[in-house]
C-alpha cells in the first residue's frame, strides 16, 4: 500500500512595490547639493534644499493610491530627529510637506499628492563644525499601506 501525505503551502501575495530615483532617470540616484554654506552667514532656511525624486508605481496607482514613505538612515548623534552625516555636529533635517519626516519613520500620502521633501543642514549649537564636504546617505522607501 502506497503512504500518503498531505502538503500544505503557503503563499503570501503582495503588491509589486514603487520604483523611486533621482531626476536622470530609472536607476538613478537622488542627489541634492548646498554648494557652498557659509558658516557667518548661516540660517538653516537659506540652505534649504529640495530633495528632486521621482516616483513610479505603474498602472496599479490608481486603484490603490494610498502609499507611505520613509527616509531609512541613521540619526545624527547629537539629534535624533536628524539624518547622520559625515561631519559629527552638522545633521539633515528632512521635512515632507514642512513636516518633519524623522529618519526610519513612516508618513502615509496619496500617489496623487505627493508630498515635497526638503533637506535643511543643521548645525550642533555651540560645537565647532569641521570645514570641507560633507555627504549623507539614506533610502528612501515608498510602499503601499
Amino acid at each position: 500500500m502506497a503512504e500518503t501525505y498531505t502538503l500544505t503551502i503557503k503563499v503570501n501575495v503582495i503588491e509589486s512595490t514603487c520604483d523611486v530615483y533621482g531626476e536622470n532617470g530609472p536607476g538613478q540616484p537622488i542627489e541634492v547639493s548646498f554648494g557652498e554654506i557659509n558658516l557667518n552667514r548661516f540660517t538653516s532656511e537659506r540652505y534649504t534644499k529640495n530633495i528632486d525624486y521621482r516616483l513610479d508605481c505603474g498602472s496599479k496607482s490608481s486603484s490603490n493610491p494610498n502609499l507611505k514613505l520613509k527616509f531609512e538612515s541613521s540619526s545624527a548623534g547629537f539629534n535624533t530627529d536628524l539624518v547622520e552625516t559625515s561631519n559629527p555636529n552638522l545633521g539633515l533635517k528632512i521635512q515632507a510637506d514642512n513636516t518633519l519626516l524623522l529618519p526610519n519613520e513612516y508618513r502615509n500620502f496619496t500617489y496623487q499628492t505627493q508630498p515635497v521633501l526638503t533637506a535643511t543642514p543643521v548645525f550642533h549649537e555651540g560645537k565647532e563644525i569641521e570645514l570641507g564636504l560633507f555627504t549623507a546617505s539614506g533610502i528612501l522607501k515608498v510602499e503601499y499601506q
